[in-house]
């Protein structure tokens, strides 16, 4: 499923996928959380919803979007270094010839995600 994330006058387009994490997001939206840009992704606080913990998994790939351990992550930077760090459960993702529009926000930051 097509979803945007908004942020001011950005509009960043991603896909959701199939996890089970990821259906129960979609029931959640329009979702709105606030956070803060890191050194390789942006951290939102977040309910964590319902998911398949065999789902979950070590590292990200540029771009994927992670609702995990209370955090709402856009991770879009750190996907060679990522392979230590758990807890990962990747609910959609932002491809490449998008990630570019990640890097006009500001270090704090808004999201609203929503259908596309």
């Amino acid at each position: 499923m097509a979803i945007v994330l908004r942020a001011g006058e950005v509009v960043i387009p991603a896909t959701l996928n199939d996890t089970v994490a990821a259906l129960d997001f979609k029931t959640r939206l329009p979702f709105e959380t606030s956070g803060y840009r890191s050194t390789f992704d942006y951290c939102c606080t977040a309910t964590e919803g319902q998911y398949d913990a065999s789902e979950k998994q070590y590292g990200w790939k540029n771009g994927d979007i992670s609702l995990a351990g209370g955090w709402f992550a856009v991770l879009f930077a750190g996907e060679e270094q990522s392979a230590s760090y758990d807890d990962i459960m990747p609910i959609a993702h932002i491809a490449k010839e998008h990630l570019p529009l990640v890097d006009k926000l500001p270090n704090n930051v808004t999201f609203i995600v929503e259908a596309a």
